[in-house]
């Protein structure tokens, strides 16, 4: 279907990068484009790594034959993934093209993204353990933490996207969320949660203890007002938003209205931070990857200083 210039330049999700393996996940990871206004070019890609024989005695000749026999079976069926994925895009996606890559995943991802200023980057998540993680990594959590740009991690279907739990901090934050929001990236457009904690009992000294008590009203006043004003401006949009404000730890309060409202999607502003930052101070939306049992999509900012 061909389209006017005007219509493409008008699209806000441009290029939207989608890995995949051939697994389940990534399966959802391509349908959820469904749920998105149709981007100006989607780049499905498929990464690989060669095995090497590493057998004391084995001859050289050998071993690049192996190598060699292995790349054509690894190419042939990546080519079938990439095919696959391509059949079961939507009928409307502006242009799509293919890539078979070799090489180390997360860090071809991401060097395709910066290379194709990518406005997103689509991917399943394969749910391994917090101890696993932290040992041997994941490409999903390695591409959320380290991408200059959105990351969508798909954990369940979001066909139809329904309900979104918008977890807001600040208003640095905020303005990124609504900006993007404004956009109309989604389609049709889903209710918005929008929920905002007071931290009292974050970190581990009780800092609400310590607060007067006229003080605890203003600043949950002040948060109120906040959060509703952010509600006023989704629902001008063509939202239809509500709004909580809550107190307590802000990643258990996060998964407890996770739990309580089942959004399909939690959508969080979050900040590119360095990894010792992130292991010493821990981050509200990397413990939100980990726990939520619903995809996540993260709008990365530059600031290296806030706490998200």
């Amino acid at each position: 279907m061909m389209e006017s210039s005007q219509e493409n330049t008008n699209r806000h999700l441009k290029t939207i990068i989608v890995p995949i393996d051939g697994s389940p996940e990534a399966d959802e990871a391509v349908q959820s484009l469904h749920a998105l206004a149709p981007p100006s070019r989607i780049l499905l890609l498929h990464c690989f790594s060669i095995p090497q024989l590493a057998y004391p005695g084995t001859g050289m000749s050998v071993g690049r034959k192996f190598s060699e026999a292995a790349e054509q079976a690894l190419r042939k069926e990546g080519s079938q993934i990439l095919k696959r994925a391509a059949s079961h895009l939507p009928a409307v996606c502006g242009e799509v093209s293919q890539h078979l890559e070799i090489g180390d995943t997360a860090s071809t991802i991401l060097s395709m993204a910066r290379k194709e200023s990518a406005d997103l980057i689509i991917m399943g998540s394969r749910g391994l353990g917090r101890i696993t993680e932290h040992v041997l990594g994941s490409v999903s959590h390695q591409v959320a933490t380290h991408a200059f740009c959105p990351t969508l991690i798909v954990k369940s279907s979001l066909i139809p996207l329904n309900s979104i739990l918008l977890p807001i901090e600040h208003p640095l934050d905020t303005q990124w969320v609504i900006e993007w929001l404004a956009q109309k990236p989604f389609q049709p457009l889903p209710h918005l949660s929008v929920l905002h904690v007071i931290p009292f009992t974050q970190p581990i000294l009780p800092v609400g203890t310590l607060l007067p008590d006229a003080w605890k009203k203003e600043l949950q006043s002040e948060s109120a007002q906040f959060t509703q004003d952010v509600t006023n401006t989704l629902n001008n949009l063509g939202y239809q938003a509500d709004w909580i404000v809550e107190q307590g730890a802000p990643a258990s309060v996060i998964q407890e209205h996770i739990a309580r409202l089942q959004p399909q999607l939690v959508l969080m502003g979050t900040y590119n931070r360095s990894t010792v930052n992130r292991l010493a101070h821990g981050s509200i939306s990397h413990a939100t990857i980990h726990h939520a049992p619903c995809s996540v999509l993260l709008l990365k900012g530059k600031s290296d200083v806030a706490p998200t």
